[in-house]
């Protein structure tokens, strides 16, 4: 086997592997991307069913008002 066989293997195999570190790079962040969408999405939730409950609160009372009116 020559210097340039050996060289070219070389250049093949490293080739391959910056391709494989750059596909798992991919998940890894794709995967880090879904958990901040999720976390997100669970912070928004948590912070608007305080204001959610308050509007069903207030509707509540003015069906109630309604009620004792009509």
């Amino acid at each position: 086997m020559t210097t340039s066989d050996i060289q070219a293997r070389l250049a093949d195999i490293n080739r391959r592997t910056a391709e494989a570190q750059a596909s798992r790079d991919r998940q890894f962040y794709a995967l880090i991307g879904l958990h901040m969408l999720v976390i997100v999405g669970a912070l928004f939730v948590f912070v608007s069913i305080p204001s959610c409950n308050e509007g069903l609160r207030l509707q509540y009372l003015a069906n109630q008002e309604n009620v004792s009116h009509g």
